[in-house]
């Protein structure tokens, strides 16, 4: 049967998009479960999130509880914690949200009240091994003051914090954090920004493969960064 001049118009309208409902400033990314729960449509979303309901739906079917007690997962992650891996490092490794790793970090021992978790992410983080400890001899937390400026300074010579993570062995967002805002890090890792900026700051990045737009690009962030702009 034809449509009629006042079917047609609503028959043939675009679908309206599908509009995310994830905050701001949320620190879920793209390939995660949790993306796709926020409203996102991206491929590595929706399957991320076909895999959870997959574990979740063997889990069941082997008796087992969707969620567990914290405390094994939150003794483990002290202890990548303690090797030198960073909150960030955690979540990127287990595919969770930093924002959830740092609220398993925090969960107290003994505490009767701390909230159970997703036997998923209980896993996830189970299942990271525990890396060598990168400074043995360098326990402890210490100002990030000078690690910060040394930071600035490598940005300034155009040095990308992505360049400089992969040669500290963290996350871009970590490199980011201590140059910016982060008030303590980790000794081992203010030893090894020491190093780093002793062997780069003579040398072009550019001569080290990095593209000469992003370094013009990071040395005027740096430069407005100065400038208080």
């Amino acid at each position: 049967m034809p449509l009629s001049e006042e079917q047609l118009p609503a028959a043939v309208a675009p679908a309206a998009p599908v509009v995310q409902r994830r905050p701001q400033r949320s620190a879920v990314r793209h390939g995660q479960a949790s993306c796709a729960d926020y409203g996102c449509t991206r491929a590595e979303c929706r399957q991320a999130a076909l895999r959870a309901r997959r574990q979740r739906r063997q889990d069941r079917l082997r008796g087992l509880s969707a969620r567990v007690p914290p405390y094994a997962a939150a003794r483990w992650a002290v202890r990548l914690r303690e090797q030198g891996m960073s909150a960030q490092d955690i979540a990127d490794r287990a595919g969770l949200s930093v924002t959830l790793v740092r609220r398993v970090l925090r969960v107290p021992e003994q505490s009767a009240l701390a909230r159970d978790i997703a036997r998923t992410t209980a896993d996830a983080v189970l299942g990271i091994p525990l890396p060598p400890r990168r400074e043995p001899g360098a326990p402890g937390l210490t100002s990030s003051v000078e690690s910060s400026r040394l930071l600035a300074d490598l940005a300034r010579a155009g040095w990308p914090a992505a360049a400089l993570a992969l040669r500290l062995g963290v996350h871009a967002r970590t490199v980011a954090e201590v140059r910016e805002k982060r008030p303590r890090l980790r000794l081992d890792l203010a030893l090894r920004i020491r190093r780093l900026h002793r062997e780069l700051i003579g040398i072009d990045p550019v001569s080290q493969g990095i593209r000469p737009a992003d370094a013009a690009r990071i040395r005027a962030s740096a430069a407005r960064r100065v400038a208080g702009v």
